[in-house]
């Protein structure tokens, strides 16, 4: 007796909707989660880079025994890059040999950090951030004590969710002695948009 041939069997239509709806729905709900993810890796970036460059000018200062700064600038990867209170494209820290809060044309850029999206806007409250050969930040005319830099989007510092304390922003803070420190709560955040050195989110 011949042996029996099996049939192959494929999806019946109402099978293959099943599955595109639920495909749908699950790259309907991924998408829009994973375009968050990507944005606060964003702002988690740049924020980063920011602190590193403050940290390094605070860092070198005693390394090297000299004056440091750290400032704003429009252009921060250019060698002609100098502080600038109003830019928004990154920041630069640098030898300050004669200790006037700006990097003249023979002063060494020590480290640079940018913002890398288009749709990250960086707001501070800064005109620069010295630091002695001592590792001490030195006061500044027209700079608060607390200096604050806040890195947004357009969800601006609003919370995550309802009921949480932390914001979709994020901020550092430089203290009077030069420490850097990062925060993500949005009281804080708002505390320095409403302060009397305040701060934006542009």
């Amino acid at each position: 007796m011949p042996p029996m041939k099996r049939r192959s069997r494929g999806f019946t239509l109402y099978e293959l909707m099943i599955t595109i709806a639920l495909a749908a729905v699950i790259f309907g709900l991924g998408v829009p989660a994973f375009r968050d993810f990507s944005r606060n890796g964003r702002l988690s970036g740049a924020a980063n880079e920011m602190l590193v460059t403050v940290t390094t000018a605070r860092n070198e200062a005693l390394r090297r025994s000299v004056r440091t700064t750290f400032c704003p600038a429009e252009d921060p990867e250019s060698k002609e890059a100098v502080c600038d209170e109003e830019a928004t494209a990154g920041f630069i820290s640098f030898v300050d040999v004669n200790g006037n809060c700006q990097r003249d044309g023979d002063e060494d850029v020590i480290v640079s950090s940018f913002v890398t999206h288009t749709d990250i806007n960086a707001g501070n409250n800064i005109l620069c951030v010295g630091y002695a050969a001592n590792g001490f930040r030195v006061p500044t005319a027209g700079t608060p004590s607390n200096a604050h830099i806040i890195f947004c989007d357009y969800r601006g510092v609003n919370p995550i969710a309802d009921s949480s304390k932390y914001s979709y922003a994020r901020g550092i803070e430089i203290g009077a002695t030069g420490r850097a420190a990062t925060t993500r709560l949005q009281t804080d955040l708002e505390d320095w948009i409403g302060g009397d050195n305040p701060v934006s989110c542009p």
